[in-house]
C-alpha cells in the first residue's frame, strides 16, 4: 500500500504501549486527571468531615453535666483538656486534607499540561 508521503505518516498507527512500572509489567503507569480529580474530591470530603466533628465535639464540652462535686467538676476538666487536645489535631488534619485536595487538583492541570505539551511535540 503506497500513501501520498514517504513517511506513511497517514497509516494509522497504533497507540504506544504504556510505561512499564518498575514493579512488573502487570502494574501500568498512568497520569489521568480525572483519577487526580477524585483523589482531590476525597481529601475535601474529609476536611469537610473533620470540621463537621469538630463541630460535634464543641458540643460536647459545652457544659459540665457531671455535677458540682470535686469528681464531677475533675472530670470535666479532663474530659475538656482532652477533647481541645482532639479539636486541634482535628483541625490541622482538616487543613492538611484542604491543602492536599489543592495540590492533587494543582497536580491534574500539571500532569495534563505535560502530557499536552509531550503530544504537540510528538505530533510537531
Amino acid at each position: 500500500m503506497t500513501t501520498p508521503f514517504s513517511d506513511d505518516s497517514l497509516l494509522p498507527k497504533p497507540a504506544p504501549a504504556m510505561p512499564v512500572s518498575p514493579h512488573g509489567g502487570e502494574y501500568l503507569l498512568r497520569s489521568e486527571r480525572a483519577l487526580w480529580g477524585r483523589r482531590a474530591a476525597v481529601a475535601s470530603d474529609v476536611s469537610s468531615q473533620l470540621i463537621e466533628a469538630i463541630e460535634n465535639l464543641r458540643d460536647a464540652a459545652r457544659y459540665n453535666h457531671f455535677g458540682k462535686c470535686n469528681e464531677g467538676e475533675d472530670f470535666f476538666t479532663g474530659l475538656t483538656l482532652v477533647l481541645n487536645s482532639l479539636t486541634s489535631q482535628w483541625t490541622e488534619q482538616s487543613s492538611r486534607a484542604d491543602e492536599l485536595s489543592l495540590a492533587c487538583t494543582r497536580a491534574a492541570g500539571d500532569i495534563e499540561d505535560a502530557d499536552s505539551s509531550g503530544a504537540a511535540r510528538l505530533e510537531g
